[in-house]
């Protein structure tokens, strides 16, 4: 029994060694992809997520996450449009699934694409999210059927707003105002968007 006891305890103390090793490694990863994308260099990137010891660390999902980034920064367009076709689907459980869905639709409505903005809705739909059903269908109306009447909610308490949050509504209000035709408030509300973004770099 003594002896059965003692295997037990070797098989979790090797089994929580190999998870801390594990999370180490992958951390040092994570640090180096993040490194070759703020440099743009997005051959060696490739390379690394393809190459035999980030697959025997990283799961498949996680690896076309970070080659749809830098697809994106390269604007590789009939790649960026396959890897979302195959992330889509592996997303399991539901936070990946709205984290999956928003990056897509985020990327297909600035780009005005309405058929795979359609697509994402449906599958936005499904996850029975209704705050982010009511911002995609928000977004959707100002930058894909080019509506302007959401100027009010977003104008509301503007200054009291995150700075990020104030970011892209300036932008949005900038879009919903060269809808209606009035390109002096619309190129007010980007250069707001523009001056708080350089605001926050500091």
């Amino acid at each position: 029994m003594r002896n059965i006891l003692v295997l037990i305890g070797i098989i979790v103390f090797v089994a929580v060694l190999i998870s801390f090793v594990l999370q180490f490694l992958r951390n040092s990863k994570q640090k180096q992809f993040m490194y070759l994308l703020q440099n743009n260099e997005f051959d060696t990137l490739y390379k690394k997520i393809d190459s035999f010891y980030t697959k025997s660390i990283f799961p498949e999902y996680n690896r076309e996450y970070v080659r749809l980034n830098a697809l994106i920064m390269q604007d590789r367009k009939e790649e960026i449009d396959a890897t979302f076709d195959k992330l889509i689907p592996m997303a399991k459980d539901k936070n990946a699934k709205i984290d999956i869905l928003d990056k897509a639709f985020e990327y297909y409505v600035y780009d005005e694409n309405q058929e795979k903005c359609d697509q994402i809705i449906k599958e936005i739909e499904k996850l029975d999210d209704e705050k982010m059903l009511k911002h995609t269908k928000m977004m959707y109306d100002i930058m894909i059927l080019k509506k302007s009447n959401y100027i009010k909610e977003l104008e509301k308490d503007f200054d009291k707003q995150p700075v990020m949050q104030r970011v892209t509504n300036a932008y949005l209000l900038s879009v919903q105002y060269k809808n209606k035709g009035n390109e002096e408030k619309a190129q007010y509300y980007e250069n707001v968007s523009k001056s708080l973004v350089e605001g926050s770099k500091g």
